[in-house]
C-alpha cells in the first residue's frame, strides 16, 4: 500500500477518535469491553457522552486477573452500588490541558476519592497511583482517555497510619515520634523510604542508643527518609540521583535497578522489601537498610566516645 495512503487512513483514525465521545471510543476498543459494560450497569453511560472527563480504562486483562469471586460480586445486583463506586474512582470530572506534565497533584474522582497523577521527565511517561498507563494519547471530544493494565484502588490512609499497621517499622515510626517529626511525614506528595527494624538492629546498639537519645540526630534521621515529590518505582531508572536540597548532610541518592523495577538506594545502603506502598498522601518503599551517611554517623559516633 502506498506509504500516503497508509498516513492518511492513520491521520483518518486518530481524527474518528477526536470527534468521538468517550462511550463512543470506549464502545469500539475490543480491549474495553469488561470496563464499557460495567459503565453501563452502573448507568453512566449518558454522563460519559455529555460531560468533560479523564477516563482511567481497565482493559479486559486487567479485570480478567482479580479473583473470581471479585468478578461475580462485581455482577451481582445487591452489590451495584460497590461497582458503581469502583467504576466511578475510574472518572475525574476535568476540563483542562489533559497533556501537562505532572508533579504529583491529586485529583477527586467522581467516587469522591483522590488518584495522584506524576509525569517523569525523563520518559514523559504519566502515571496514576502509580500505574503506566499502556495507551495514553486517546483525546476524544469531551476528554481522555487512559488504558490501564489494572484497575485502581482508592488511597486510603496516610503514611503514618499505613506504617502503623505493620509492626516491622516501629522503630522508624518511634524515631519520628520522639523527635516530633511525625507531621512531616503527614505532609502530602512525599516519597519515604521506610527502614525495617531489622535495618536498625544493624546499624549497632551504641549508635542506636545514642541516636533514640537525641532529638536533633532522630530528626535528621527521619529527614534523611523523606524526600519531596511521589517516586513510584515505574518512574524510576537506574543510576538515576535525586538531590535533596532539605537536609544539611548535602545527601544525593542514587537507584540502581537490580531487576524488574526493583531498586538499591544509595545511600541507604539496602534494597526495596516493599515497593509502591500506596498512601493518601504519597509513596512508601520500604527498605532494608538505614542511611548510613559518613558525615551523619560521624556526629554519632563523636557522642559515643
Amino acid at each position: 500500500m502506498n506509504v500516503h495512503v497508509v498516513c492518511g487512513l492513520l491521520l483518518l483514525s486518530v481524527c474518528d477518535v477526536a470527534s468521538q465521545t468517550i462511550m463512543e471510543t470506549l464502545a469500539t476498543r475490543f480491549e474495553t469491553m469488561i470496563f464499557t459494560s460495567l459503565i453501563k450497569k452502573a448507568g453512566l453511560e449518558s454522563l460519559l457522552n455529555t460531560g468533560n472527563y479523564i477516563v482511567f480504562a481497565p482493559v479486559d486483562a486487567a479485570f480478567q486477573s482479580l479473583p473470581k469471586q471479585t468478578m461475580t460480586l462485581l455482577y451481582q445486583k445487591e452489590n451495584l452500588p460497590q461497582m458503581t463506586a469502583m467504576i466511578k474512582y475510574h472518572i475525574v470530572p476535568y476540563t483542562g490541558n489533559t497533556h501537562r506534565n505532572w508533579t504529583g497533584e491529586t485529583l477527586n474522582t467522581l467516587a469522591s476519592k483522590p488518584v495522584r497523577m506524576v509525569t517523569y521527565p525523563h520518559n514523559q511517561v504519566t502515571v496514576v497511583n502509580g500505574v503506566v498507563p499502556t495507551e495514553s494519547n486517546l483525546s476524544v471530544s469531551n476528554g481522555h482517555i487512559y488504558l490501564l493494565g489494572s484497575t485502581l484502588s482508592p488511597l486510603i490512609v496516610d503514611v503514618v497510619q499505613s506504617l502503623s499497621q505493620d509492626p516491622n517499622y516501629s522503630s522508624f515510626l518511634t524515631a519520628a515520634a520522639l523527635s516530633g517529626m511525625t507531621s512531616k511525614l503527614k505532609e502530602d506528595n512525599i516519597t519515604v523510604f521506610a527502614p525495617h527494624d531489622l535495618a536498625f538492629s544493624r546499624v549497632g546498639q551504641n549508635r542506636t542508643d545514642v541516636l533514640f537519645n537525641n532529638i536533633r540526630l532522630l530528626q535528621e534521621l527521619v529527614e534523611f527518609h523523606i524526600l519531596p515529590g511521589v517516586y513510584y518505582s515505574s518512574g524510576l531508572y537506574d543510576y538515576e540521583k535525586i538531590h535533596d536540597d532539605n537536609s544539611r548532610y548535602d545527601i544525593t541518592f542514587t537507584f540502581r535497578e537490580m531487576g524488574h523495577h526493583n531498586f538499591r538506594v544509595i545511600p541507604y545502603g539496602g534494597t526495596f522489601l516493599n515497593k509502591d506502598w500506596l498512601a493518601t498522601n504519597g509513596v512508601i518503599h520500604a527498605i532494608s537498610g538505614v542511611e548510613h551517611s559518613l558525615t551523619f554517623y560521624r556526629d554519632v559516633d563523636k557522642l559515643i566516645g
